[in-house]
């Protein structure tokens, strides 16, 4: 019987994760964080049994950071690249908020606004210069 329990909550598991990660996949495009959240827990949930998913898991921990680096450069040119990239997705979500006509506006409007948000936080690690100032 231990056997058939143990299966059964393997089988439990890993359709969790397996769910999260295409419930990922189908809501990555939506504005806000959704889709990387689920990834990681659907990935989290398969590496209990899967030796697969957790040696992945621990390569995405050990070199996520890089990827930052990569996208961010601390080039001068790319900074202030991204600095007017963010300024115009700024400019065009406020412009299609205000009009809001159409409801793919709207919501093309809102992930325009997260995209700029993310992007002036990490250019220039300005999300890691605010959380030092607040820092006693």
């Amino acid at each position: 019987m231990s056997l058939l329990k143990r299966n059964l909550e393997r089988f439990i598991i890993d359709t969790a994760g397996y769910l999260l990660i295409i419930t990922a996949a189908l809501t990555g495009w939506l504005p806000g964080p959704g889709g990387i959240p689920l990834f990681i827990a659907g990935l989290s949930l398969l590496s209990i049994n899967n030796k697969w998913a957790k040696d992945l898991r621990e390569y995405v921990l050990k070199h996520g950071g890089k990827i930052v680096q990569i996208i961010f450069p601390k080039h001068p040119i790319a900074q202030w690249a991204y600095d007017l990239i963010a300024i115009a997705l700024f400019g065009v979500s406020a412009y299609m908020g205000w009009r809001h006509e159409a409801i793919w506006q709207v919501s093309l409007a809102a992930s325009a606004f997260f995209v700029a948000t993310f992007i002036s936080l990490m250019n220039r690690e300005r999300l890691a210069t605010m959380r030092r100032k607040r820092k006693p």
